[in-house]
C-alpha cells in the first residue's frame, strides 16, 4: 500500500530526548503480519551518525543475527575538546537556531508538514536527462538532474518567494569507512543568487550549480555549535530547501534467513519548514530512483500537479 502517512505506525515513535544518559537513541520495531511477513522499523537518533551509519548499523545488524562473524567492531569516534575560539560573525546559511525544544529533540514547525513518495523508473530518468542535456555524453549526475527539476517545481509552488539558497547533503568522498559511524555527510550551500530566478532559469545551470557550486559548512557550523558549548539548538534539513542524496546508500543488503527486504523506505522527522528531498536507488528489483518529499502541507498539492506536468509523476502516482 502506498499509503505514506501510515508508514510511521511501522516504526517506534517513542520521545527522544533530553538527555543521553536517559533516552535510547536507537529503538527497533518489529511488526509482524498475518501473511507472515515482517516490518523492521528501525527509530535512529542523527546524533548517532549520518544515514549511511544508520543503513551499516543495520546490515551488520542482521548479520549478527546469521551469525556471521564481523571483521571489526564499530568504531564510534569520541569528540575532542577543542579551546574555544570567536566563531563565525553570522550563522552558516546551511542551519537554522531554535528555540529550547525542552525534551524532545524535534522541534515543532511553524507549518504543518506533509510526506510523499513516488519511483522513477531509469527509462523515465534516461529519458528526463536527454531532455536536460541533450545526447551529451557528459551528464550531470541523475541526482542533480532529479533535484534540479524539483527545485524548479517547487519555486513555482512558491511564486514571489523562490528558495534561491539550497542545501545539498551528500557523502564525502573522503569520509568514513564502513567501520566508523558518525555524521561526516558534506553539508554544502548552493546559492543561486538573490537576483537569479529559479523558475526562468535553464535546468542545466540549475543541476551544474548543484554539483559544482556548493560549499561545505560543516567546519562553520562545527565552530558555532563548540563556541555556544552546546546550550543552543540547530536544525539542518529543512533550514533551507535540503537535497538528501541517498543513492549509495546500501538499503538492500539487510539479509533475514536468506531473504532481503521486499520494500525499504526512508523517512525523518524534525525538518524544518523549508522543506527536504531524499533521493534513493531503485525499489526492489525496478531499477531507477524513489524520491521522498518533506513540505509543507499547502505546498504539497500544488507541486504534484507541477511534477506531474514536468513528467516526473503520473497519474496513478497520486
Amino acid at each position: 500500500m502506498m499509503d505514506w502517512h501510515s508508514y510511521k505506525l511501522l516504526v517506534s515513535q517513542q520521545v527522544i530526548g533530553p538527555e543521553l544518559s536517559f533516552s535510547p537513541s536507537v529503538l527497533l520495531q518489529v511488526t509482524q503480519f498475518k501473511c507472515g511477513g515482517i516490518s523492521l522499523g528501525l527509530s535512529w537518533a542523527h546524533v548517532m551518525g549520518d544515514p549511511h551509519s544508520a543503513s551499516d548499523f543495520i546490515n551488520l545488524w542482521g548479520q549478527t543475527l546469521n551469525n556471521l562473524s564481523l571483521k571489526l567492531p564499530f568504531n564510534i569516534p569520541r569528540s575532542v575538546s577543542t579551546p574555544l575560539n570567536f566563531g563565525p560573525e553570522k550563522d552558516p546559511a546551511t542551519v537554522k537556531r531554535v528555540d529550547p525544544v525542552g525534551d524532545h529533540w524535534i522541534p515543532a514547525n511553524n507549518k504543518k508538514m506533509d510526506t510523499f513518495s513516488f519511483h522513477i523508473t531509469s527509462s523515465l530518468m534516461n529519458n528526463l536527462q536527454e531532455q536536460i542535456w541533450g545526447p551529451n555524453v557528459e551528464q550531470t549526475p541523475p541526482f542533480a538532474s532529479l533535484c534540479a527539476i524539483i527545485w524548479r517545481c517547487i519555486a513555482r509552488v512558491r511564486e514571489g518567494s523562490e528558495p534561491t539558497t539550497v542545501t545539498v547533503c551528500r557523502p564525502d568522498p573522503n569520509g568514513r569507512g564502513n567501520d566508523i559511524m558518525g555524521n561526516d555527510q558534506l553539508i554544502c550551500k548552493v546559492e543561486a543568487g538573490k537576483e537569479c530566478s529559479i523558475v526562468d532559469t535553464d535546468l542545466k545551470n540549475l543541476a551544474s550549480m548543484l554539483v559544482d557550486q556548493g560549499i561545505d559548512e560543516r567546519n562553520q557550523i562545527k565552530d558555532i555549535v563548540e563556541n555556544d558549548q552546546g546550550v543552543t539548538d540547530f536544525f539542518v534539513y529543512g533550514a533551507n530547501l535540503t537535497f538528501l542524496d541517498l543513492e549509495d546508500v546500501n538499503v538492500h543488503d539487510l539479509k533475514l534467513k536468506g531473504q532481503k527486504p521486499r520494500f525499504v523506505y526512508y523517512t525523518l522527522q524534525g525538518v524544518g519548514d523549508e522543506g527536504v528531498v531524499l533521493v534513493l536507488p531503485k525499489v526492489n528489483d525496478i531499477e531507477g530512483k524513489f524520491v521522498t518529499i518533506i513540505l509543507p502541507e499547502d505546498e504539497m498539492v500544488k507541486l504534484k500537479s507541477e511534477l506531474k506536468v514536468n513528467g516526473i509523476m503520473f497519474e496513478g502516482d497520486f
